[in-house]
């Protein structure tokens, strides 16, 4: 999920001139996006450090909110792989455990998504934006994070004029008591998700994943393998005709939603950010299952 997921959570490259001709179409509308964005939107910098700051001009640029966590990674090396130069933004900074070699090609930022200084000033020239970041805790805490942080985040990208963002949202299962024992959580997706159509009606996208499974890591060395139960379980309900129905029962409907493998969403989430043509809005469960 985004639900179960996290609750078990413990460089510029040179993209390949195949992966660049594939997003030259899309940078097309981008260019004319970004400059009605930065128009319109408020300055976050003053004057003489605009005068004194070049713009942009490497490569297709992406920011990636919480790119440091199991579905922020999949994030990351999804957008390399399409030939983007990724930003990764986190608290510490720092690539995932593991090393895999894909992580130095990624350009690791130290920032907070409510401190919008820590990383206001990479955001300029950035064809897109996705945010992965959510936590679990107190309530307090599951609010700030999961809402006002994220909020921060995309009215920070917006003021800078980036063009598209998409946030990587919870699906809430039809369970009876989930609202109260988890109301700073679901009330701080929610709160994210205003912001994100409220500042990007037309090019904001908000994915509502279940279950996300895959092999996460819990130390450079241990990994959960969560796809030997969750993948067998997916390609069971892709059987079921009525699966879609069965969800909305009480209580056993959780069990008939799709989980998706955190490659997926991975798939999905680049695509909304990169893709034009892809309408604001929200993608659920379903639709990230079935996305080719």
């Amino acid at each position: 999920m985004a639900l179960l997921s996290q609750l078990l959570r413990p460089s510029l490259m040179v993209p390949e001139l195949s992966s660049l001709a594939r997003l030259a179409g899309h940078m097309r509308g981008f260019a004319a996006e970004a400059g009605s964005a930065a128009a319109a939107a408020p300055s976050t910098t003053s004057s003489s450090a605009k005068e004194s700051e070049p713009a942009y001009s490497g490569p297709p640029k992406l920011i990636v909110f919480g790119g440091r966590g199991f579905v922020g990674s999949a994030v990351c090396k999804e957008a390399l792989n399409t030939g983007l130069h990724v930003v990764a933004i986190s608290p510490s900074g720092t690539p995932p455990t593991g090393k895999e070699p894909w992580t130095k090609e990624v350009e690791w930022l130290r920032g907070n998504a409510l401190e919008p200084r820590t990383y206001q000033d990479v955001l300029p020239g950035a064809l897109a934006a996705i945010s992965c970041v959510g936590a679990f805790g107190s309530q307090a805490d599951m609010l700030r994070i999961n809402g006002t942080a994220n909020a921060a985040a995309i009215a920070t990208a917006k003021a800078a004029g980036v063009p598209r963002f998409v946030y990587i949202s919870a699906h809430t299962p039809p369970v009876p008591g989930i609202d109260m024992v988890l109301s700073g959580y679901i009330q701080g997706k929610r709160q994210a998700e205003e912001e994100l159509l409220r500042s990007y009606p037309d090019s904001g996208v908000v994915l509502r994943p279940w279950v996300i499974y895959g092999d996460r890591a819990v130390s450079a060395h241990v990994s959960l393998p969560l796809g030997m139960f969750f993948a067998p379980l997916e390609y069971a309900l892709k059987h079921i005709p009525n699966a879609k129905q069965l969800a909305q029962l009480p209580v056993v409907g959780a069990g008939f939603i799709p989980p998706v493998p955190v490659e997926q969403v991975a798939k999905v989430a680049v695509a909304a950010a990169t893709d034009p043509s892809v309408p604001g809005g929200i993608i659920d469960d379903w639709k990230i299952a079935e996305w080719k």
